[in-house]
């Protein structure tokens, strides 16, 4: 008996030795909100980078917590560097650059206040407004977030700041943030504003829409500006 316990002890021994150790948690990356920020309009975008390559995504805040989790891990393999910014409402853009190590990391975000600016427009075009209702959905394109991540080309990270609908003369107003007095947004790369004319119903796309003047102009759409001239008319923009 005492010889078939030792046989079963040593075994025992051997086989743990021979399993492979326990898996470790990939640390958590934990971004934290003050209590004047809502949750819900937290903007984040981020990029991981690691033996994998790299990977990027965006990120939503819990409504129940103060901070925004983040696993830095893509299928299996942990990040070493993590790169994102934040936007919400009211506030500048705020970017993180976290060397990432075997604990957890928490980083603490401040709003720093953003003022907003005027824009009142005019549809040229009223044929467009015709069919039926419609709507004007405008977008931030942070075209220079393509370089704060180290990436020759990438696909533009893109926020809706809301919709406005235009009245049966095209005439619409609304507030945008001033990204013109942003220094983030003012980084190589640059910004613009996107402004999508489509149905109010169905969301079909009617035609983007861009400033008619050259000096307000981008490729897509329109400059991030302190100030506008009242009113800025737009036209439906040509396709490339």
């Amino acid at each position: 008996m005492i010889r078939r316990r030792a046989v079963a002890v040593l075994f025992l021994l051997m086989a743990a030795r021979a399993a492979p150790p326990p898996a470790q948690r990939p640390p958590k990356i934990s971004i934290v909100l003050p209590p004047d920020v809502p949750p819900d309009k937290v903007e984040i975008q981020y990029y991981l980078y690691g033996s994998f390559g790299g990977y990027g995504a965006g990120a939503s805040a819990d409504p129940t917590s103060r901070s925004v989790e983040i696993l830095p891990s893509v299928n299996g393999k942990v990040a070493n560097r993590l790169k994102l910014f934040v936007w919400v409402p009211g506030c500048q853009i705020v970017t993180f650059d976290v060397a990432i190590q075997l604990s957890d990391v928490r980083e603490f975000y401040s709003c720093r206040p953003q003022a907003t600016i005027k824009l009142v427009g005019n549809v040229l075009d009223t044929a467009l407004l015709e069919k039926k209702p419609a709507e004007i959905a405008v977008d931030y394109l942070a075209a220079w977030a393509c370089d704060f991540f180290g990436l020759p080309d990438c696909l533009v990270p893109q926020i809706l700041l809301g919709t406005v609908k235009p009245d049966a003369s095209g005439r619409f107003e609304m507030s945008l943030p001033d990204f013109g007095a942003d220094p983030t947004s003012s980084q190589p790369g640059g910004a613009e504003f996107e402004f999508l004319l489509r149905e109010a119903e169905t969301w079909n796309p009617i035609a983007f829409l861009q400033p008619e003047g050259q000096k307000l102009r981008t490729a897509g759409g329109l400059k991030p500006a302190s100030s506008y001239p009242q009113p800025i008319v737009f036209v439906a923009r040509k396709q490339d």
